[in-house]
Order: C-alpha cells, then structure tokens, then sequence
C-alpha cells in the first residue's frame, strides 16, 4: 500500500503483484463518508414515503427510511403492516438523531442513513441495537461457527449484537472479549457526547482513510505500508504494535510519492473510458445515474484461430478486466456488461465463470445474475462510496456534461502538492497564476486557513493571480516565477 498523506486530498493505491488494484481517496472536510455516526437534526417527515430527512451538515440532507430506525427493528423480519408504527409515530421535527451514513451521496441522490448504527473491529462488528449474532460463512468449519454464535449469544447484554468476523477463528476468546469492550466504550462515549453537542456534529470519524487501512487491509499481518506522513506512519505503529514495524516504511524524499511510483499516469487511465486489453481488445465504461454499462470489442486482436476462439478469448479476457475496472474505480449499482455475441451456451459458462472468479478478490459485494434473453451480462455491486469518476471529476461545463474534467477540489490538492516539491529550495516566494474557481476554492469559504497551511508547510510565501484562460485546464493553475519575496510581491502587484 502506498498512501499519501501530505495535502487535503488523502489518497492511496493498493498494490497486489505490482498491479494497482484500488485506490484510496480522501477529500478535505467531507464529513458524510460511508461509516461515519453523526449527530443531526429532523428537518422534515414524509408518510407518505414513511422517510424523513435528518440535517448531517451536507448540502443536502440525509435521507433516513422508517425500517432504518432502532423503534422498527423488531418489525422488520416479520413485517405486520396493520400492527408496524408510522415514522411520524417514532420521530417529530426538529428531534435531534444519532445515525450512521450507509451510503455517500451519488449523482442527485443525497446520503443514505441508519439509526442501526455498527462500530467494526478488527474481529467483530458491535451493534448496539441489533440484538443478534451472525458469524461469518467463510469460517470453514460448521464447528467452528457454532462455538463462535454461543460465544457470542454469551457475551452480549440487552439488545446487543454483533456480527464476529472471519478472521476471529483462529482468535482467542479473550482478544475479542476485550475488542467488545473496547467498542463498548466507544459507543458509550459516543453517547455522552450528544449530551454536550449540537447537531450536526460528527460523533465519530471512522471512515477515515487511515482508519479504514488499518481495519480493512493492514491487520492481515502481510500487507506493507509505505506512507509520507509520520502522524500516519505513527497511527500504524501504534494500533498494530512493534511486530508491524518491519511491514511499515516512512517514506522521506523529495518527490512526490505518487510520482515517485509513476501512479499518476496509472491513476488518469482509470478515469478514461477507454481500457486495452492485453490482447489488443477493449472496453468502453460509461457510466450514468441509473447503472454503468460496459461494452467488449475486439479492437486490434485478430486471433490465430477461428471465430469462435477469438470471441471467446477476446470475452474471457475482458471478463477478468470488468472485475478488474469494477473495483479499481469503485463502481457499484447496476452494471450492464455487453461482451461479444456468442450463440454457444459452453462459451457463455466460461466467460461467467471468469467474471466470478475475477470479481471474487473484491472486498464490495457483488451478485452476478447472467445473460439476460437479449444477451446482456447483468450484475450488481454494492455501492458504498462514490466512484472515482465521481470522486475526482465534475461535468465539463462547455460541453454541457458529455465529457468531464478533474473536479476544483483535485486541482486545490495538485497546487498543494506542486508547492511541497519546492519546499527544498532556497526561494522566498512563488508566483502563481490559478483559474478563478481555483483562487475560490484556496481562498473562499473561510479556506484561508488552508493558504496558510501550505506557506507554512512549504516555508513559501504564496501569491495567487487569477487567470480566466486556466478555466477548464487541468491542474487549473501555473507556476510562474520563483524568487525573494519582495520581487515577487512587486510582480503580483503589478499583473494584479
């Protein structure tokens, strides 16, 4: 893993076989990432939608469905439409509510919410409220699992529950027992502080990008971390204690370390539409609000055999890369794959089979359904976060949205990091010429501080031109001229 940690926007690679096989992104202030517990405010109730609509501190607000409420947990297996309560009978406007985001806004639709709110460990997920137990199926004894759900049905109080994970099955009893204590505590923590606070206010943070490392990807006790940043490196160290030290490297020159690693030009691949395969076919990924749809072509390959064979190489392949795409730019939902007609129902087991097998490595749940009667591969992903495209790019506004540009945020991040590569040299100040919605987004919205922080870390003055023929142009800005501070300040004087 490779994290880089320096600028507002975090991001990171996932590494496997010296292939990328996901990234990692952060953006600054976004504090409605899938996870995180918030406490809000209920702006609005709906019966008619049996929903309602809780103030978290977004744009928009966050939309709760009544079965996603703690007072409708009991109804929700055995579902009694006479006998289940309204929303409007288990919340009121302008009740302040501690929910948990389930899923980040996406397209038009805000963030999704839950009452039901989980605390994941390293060797279980703690649920308040849930009131059961579940252990997960890839335990691979039936012996083994039932020991796990007596262990837990033993452990809880009250409504409580947990979902005990797979890599507790060679864990001791005594290891988890202290994990639920510990989550125990963050919760009641949690709680205490809804005393005290006013909505919205982020109880807890637990999508953040090192926190998700090392819970998801570092505990496996294999993978290595290279990070730029000592506070990073040194949360690392110390959730995971000294036997991680050796898989953990500090990484101190004077590159940037996504270039240091040439990910950038890997990173603008996976934001393009257009993907080669190694056998010279290709996909096309186009991605819209309903579903994203993919489509196979042959492109250069010819094959040495027949027809037949090449299709069916040219769709196996790319079975293997949609798996691949899939998870590298996180995308979830529906998706349409349209792989090369075959009329042989073999040929279209094997592809199938590829395309699970390819999608099995993907920590995102994903459901392959089959070929549709019109010979359309249809399947699913669970969509959690925002896809990268989403993440890192905004409608171009020329065209209208037919094509799409990196987003103002990505633009502030790559000034950032451009200044921090000078911080070495013996320069007073920098002269900086930014479209006008990058000078917005470094100086508006209260973001001086921001400005700041990077004269700070680079040990440069910063001044900042604005420049309307950058509009559009990706980093959005230009580095002009280097030198004293004065010199400097006399030429920003002059243009501006």
């Amino acid at each position: 893993m490779i994290l880089s940690m320096k600028t507002g926007e975090k991001r990171g690679a996932v590494t496997e076989d010296g292939n990328i096989a996901q990234w990692l992104f952060e953006q600054e202030n976004e504090l409605t990432r899938s996870g995180n517990i918030i406490l809000g405010k209920v702006e609005d109730i709906v019966p008619g939608m049996e929903a309602a609509f809780v103030n978290i501190g977004a744009e928009r607000n966050g939309f709760l469905y009544r079965n996603e409420l703690i007072g409708y947990l009991p109804y929700r297996e055995n579902e009694d439409q006479g006998k289940a309560p309204s929303v409007s009978s288990l919340l009121t406007k302008g009740q302040t509510i501690v929910v948990q985001v389930t899923k980040e806004e996406t397209g038009n639709k805000g963030v999704r919410l839950t009452e039901d709110i989980s605390l994941p460990g390293k060797y279980i997920v703690y649920m308040p409220h849930a009131n059961y137990v579940a252990v997960s199926k890839k335990m691979k004894s039936g012996e083994v699992r039932e020991k796990w759900r007596s262990f837990g049905k033993t452990a809880l109080k009250d409504q409580e529950g947990m979902i005990i994970r797979t890599v507790a099955e060679s864990a001791e009893e005594g290891a988890v027992l202290e994990e639920l204590g510990r989550l125990r505590d963050q919760h009641e923590e949690m709680m205490q502080k809804t005393k005290e606070a006013a909505p919205p206010y982020l109880l807890f943070d637990q999508s953040s990008l090192i926190y998700r490392v090392h819970r998801d990807l570092f505990t496996d006790g294999k993978t290595e971390v290279i990070t730029d940043d000592y506070q990073a490196y040194q949360s690392l160290l110390k959730w995971s204690g000294d036997d991680a030290r050796e898989r953990l490297q500090l990484y101190q020159g004077k590159e940037d370390l996504f270039d240091a690693f040439g990910l950038g030009q890997q990173l603008d691949k996976s934001l393009k539409k257009h993907v080669w395969l190694k056998n010279g076919g290709f996909l096309i990924v186009e991605s819209t609000e309903a579903m994203t749809v993919i489509d196979v072509n042959t492109g250069k390959y010819t094959g040495k055999g027949s027809l037949r064979e090449t299709v069916l190489k040219t769709n196996t392949d790319a079975a293997y890369a949609v798996a691949e795409q899939l998870r590298l730019r996180d995308i979830g939902g529906i998706v349409i794959i349209d792989f090369i007609d075959m009329k042989q129902e073999e040929d279209k087991a094997v592809v199938l089979k590829a395309l699970k097998k390819g999608t099995s490595a993907d920590p995102g749940l994903t459901n392959i359904a089959g070929f549709t009667h019109f010979g359309l591969v249809e399947m699913t992903r669970k969509k959690v976060r925002k896809p990268l495209e989403e993440l890192l790019t905004e409608p171009c506004e020329v065209c209208s949205g037919t094509g799409r540009l990196r987003t103002v945020k990505s633009g502030a991040a790559e000034l950032e990091r451009g200044i921090l590569e000078l911080k070495n040299t013996e320069d007073e100040a920098v002269l900086v010429e930014v479209s006008p919605r990058l000078l917005k987004e470094m100086l508006g919205n209260g973001n001086v501080s921001r400005l700041h922080k990077l004269e700070g870390s680079s040990g440069k003055k910063l001044f900042l031109l604005s420049s309307t023929e950058l509009q559009g142009k990706f980093p959005y800005y230009i580095i002009r001229m280097l030198g004293s501070r004065e010199k400097i300040k006399n030429v920003w004087l002059e243009r501006k």
